[in-house]
């Protein structure tokens, strides 16, 4: 048990003082890094400005770069929601029902909508039936559902389609396979267009260039400018095709590659419109940019020189603000890295950092190590849940006898350890046989039965001066006491001797 006990100590000292060096080093760099990082942003904007003033191509680029990152947020979501309820186990089985509630149904969507945000819904074959969260009951062979048929011959598991004519959303489908693989429906998320048509009005707006999102049949499914409301197999005379606008005829007409193939590249209309694309994979669409030239770039300067007001004194704010958090999340991480999780205890590192500050500033210190007894035993005979309920209430039992300057804490597995300076070994002798009885006393519950057991702890009682001590000494000694508690029946409490030492050995 000693040597055990030794060599993990060491290790975790080593660790101790590794990362009290690093949290040193932590509060000295983040006021250089956060100085730096703010004098790049301002020289990088500095210069992005001039050559967007010389080349507004790279205006453009610049400016998609946030609505590309909006757009594949928007999406990802949804897509992993309706992932998630094709293969969620209680979706597959209720489909397989003879007889489904549909308000039961309907209350599991309704939670997924509002959890995300979204519309959910559910296609079942057997039932030949379609909920959604919205309440919203259709048959699968009515026109309403006429998706369904089409989708369900499709190559594929995941689709993306875009329904609800009167307010169009875009649907992400899944189809739903039994543990037989066999088809037996579908489900997923939609989301409002218009959610996405306003922020795209608002890019369209502040920047000043158009926004087309066309499919993989080079139907335009969605604008800045809502030319479409939306692409619906019912209404066939109302999609618009990327052929049949200006600027595109002129791109097919001036250049030799096909546009059509290619991703993430920039052309220039005989009208002096930029065109940009951009790929948004997840959905098999194309993005088209479309910005007006530049012939009035001195406004650029009026931006940049308030946008750089603003920016310092946001900065100022937010290097106030920064000074804080990091000053109240580095004390709780720090609590987080030092607090064992089971029984919030200290944790051996905390014990480590608590015994360094008591030896400085007392002359004398007890430490005491407690240990469960056949702790193994109760893992083996009732569980570990149970164990860990055990833990728990010791660690409780140990605590709520301490002063503010003593330290209990979970030095390891079943052991804990206690530090009280300024304590006699007969004092702590007494404080131990309190706890000890209170902890005999204890009806240990068993959560699977209802029935209860008992459960001891021993100790072993260490009091030196703490001159030219080391926890190691402390624990060497509180260790040889412990185990001539053990040897002694368990259940007992044992202050450390030199007759104790030799009957260890």
């Amino acid at each position: 048990m000693t040597n055990h006990v030794i060599n993990t100590q060491t290790l975790t000292l080593g660790t101790n003082i590794c990362a009290m060096k690093l949290n040193n080093k932590f509060d000295r760099y983040v006021a250089v890094i956060f100085f730096v990082t703010i004098t790049t942003a301002i020289l990088t904007s500095y210069f992005t400005l001039k050559d967007v003033i010389n080349n507004h191509n790279k205006q453009v680029q610049s400016a998609i770069t946030p609505l590309f990152s909006l757009i594949a947020s928007e999406i990802l979501r949804p897509l992993n929601v309706a992932n998630f309820m094709a293969n969620n186990h209680f979706i597959i089985d209720y489909a397989n029902q003879e007889k489904i509630e549909k308000d039961y149904l309907t209350s599991y969507l309704e939670k997924i909508a509002n959890s995300y945000n979204m519309v959910a819904f559910i296609a079942l074959e057997k039932h030949n039936l379609m909920l959604d969260s919205d309440g919203r009951e259709s048959m699968l062979n009515s026109d309403e559902t006429e998706w369904y048929s089409r989708l369900k011959e499709l190559p594929g598991e995941q689709f993306t389609d875009i329904g609800n004519s009167e307010e169009p959303h875009l649907y992400f489908d899944n189809k739903i396979r039994n543990i037989d693989g066999e088809f037996i429906g579908f489900t997923g998320v939609a989301i409002d267009l218009n959610y996405f048509s306003i922020k795209f009005q608002e890019y369209s707006d502040r920047f000043g260039f158009e926004l087309f999102f066309v499919d993989s049949n080079n139907i335009i499914t969605l604008s800045s400018n809502k030319i479409l409301e939306s692409k619906s197999h019912h209404r066939q005379d109302l999609m618009t095709r990327l052929n049949d606008l200006p600027w595109h005829q002129s791109l097919l007409k001036n250049n030799a590659t096909d546009i059509n193939l290619s991703t993430e590249l920039i052309y220039t209309t005989d009208e002096g419109l930029l065109i940009s694309q951009m790929p948004i994979k997840e959905l098999n669409w194309r993005m088209f940019i479309v910005s007006p030239p530049a012939d009035r770039q001195s406004e650029y300067w009026e931006i940049f020189i308030g946008r750089f007001l603003l920016f310092f004194i946001v900065a100022i704010l937010f290097y106030m603000m920064l000074l804080y958090s990091i000053s109240y999340f580095k004390s709780r991480l720090i609590k987080q890295a030092e607090t064992d999780h089971l029984t919030q205890l200290p944790n051996r590192s905390h014990i480590h950092w608590r015994f360094n500050h008591i030896v400085k500033t007392n002359q004398n210190l007890c430490l005491v190590l407690a240990d469960i007894d056949n702790f193994k035993n109760i893992n083996d005979t009732y569980g570990h849940l149970v164990g860990d309920d055990v833990l728990r209430i010791i660690a409780e039992q140990l605590s709520q006898t301490i002063r503010k300057v003593d330290v209990v804490g979970r030095w390891g597995g079943e052991e804990f350890m206690m530090l009280l300076p300024e304590t006699t070994a007969k004092q702590a002798h007494i404080i131990v046989e309190r706890i000890r009885k209170n902890i005999a006393d204890i009806s240990f519950p068993i959560s699977t039965t209802g029935s209860s057991f008992t459960s001891t702890v021993s100790f072993g009682i260490c009091e030196l001066p703490v001159k030219n001590k080391t926890i190691k000494d402390y624990i060497e000694s509180a260790d040889q006491a412990l185990y001539q508690a053990k040897n002694n029946g368990r259940n007992k409490s044992v202050i450390f001797t030199n007759k104790t030492e030799s009957m260890a050995r």
